[in-house]
């Protein structure tokens, strides 16, 4: 993997998660666009702090079972939180390996890098989540972040309003990778999923991503705060990854 060149990046004592620009940024998409920025300066880690630890094994999700389809007409399936060993199929979106199954959780339709419609379960969430994650490393991937994948709200629609240039490249997602996720909530119309990501120089990442069930499809709630920080290592997710 090449390095990035002198200039790009942050000194070793400062954490880029924790620069003030991504303090002040309530906006996810946002957030995740900067990803693609600084995402391979992450320095190896060092005084980062651990994310709430994971839901128990196969706990028992908060939302009972439904019986609608998913926009595209996927099912409803297991509403027990994803564990340890599941069983995932991966394909490459840019460079990033993110799972898919379009014919029962999800990505159920796929137009180019734009890929929607997912299972009304937890994992499901953690479908959309993670493809949602991996859009970021794209060249257009805040414009898809907001247009395509995200739930409607004011902030949304402001955002739509006034052009904003792509903030990510694929030479910048070299090396990052999914490596581990939890399930932070899950109810009917809502969830919370963390998805952890590692890159080949041994740092790893923490993101944080508040979902909206939305005419039948997992959308990023842009309305809603979530987080990213650096952590220690991914012990506390559940493992999961296709890289």
């Amino acid at each position: 993997m090449s390095q990035p060149t002198e200039g790009q990046s942050p000194p070793r004592d400062q954490s880029p998660w924790t620069r003030p620009r991504f303090i002040a940024s309530a906006a996810v998409v946002v957030v995740l666009a900067a990803l693609g920025i600084v995402y391979l300066a992450l320095p190896s880690p060092s005084g980062g702090q651990a994310p709430a630890p994971a839901p128990s094994a196969m706990a028992t999700a908060t939302a009972t079972a439904q019986t609608g389809q998913s926009v595209c007409g996927l099912p409803a399936g297991d509403q027990r939180y994803p564990s340890v060993g599941l069983p995932t199929k991966w394909e490459l979106l840019g460079r990033i390996a993110v799972p898919t199954d379009p014919k029962g959780i999800g990505p159920g339709k796929t137009d180019g890098n734009v890929r929607t419609c997912y299972q009304h379960s937890p994992t499901g969430a953690l479908y959309a989540a993670a493809n949602i994650a991996a859009a970021a490393f794209l060249p257009d991937g805040e414009s898809i972040g907001v247009k395509d994948l995200s739930a409607p709200g004011p902030r949304r629609d402001q955002f739509l309003a006034s052009p904003h240039p792509s903030a990510a490249s694929p030479d910048q997602s070299q090396g990052a990778q999914i490596g581990g996720f939890q399930i932070q909530s899950y109810a009917d119309q809502a969830a919370s999923v963390v998805i952890g990501l590692k890159n080949s120089q041994g740092g790893h990442g923490s993101l944080t991503l508040p979902l909206k069930w939305v005419n039948g499809d997992w959308k990023l709630d842009y309305d809603s705060s979530g987080s990213i920080t650096t952590v220690n290592d991914l012990s506390t997710f559940v493992p999961w990854s296709g890289a």
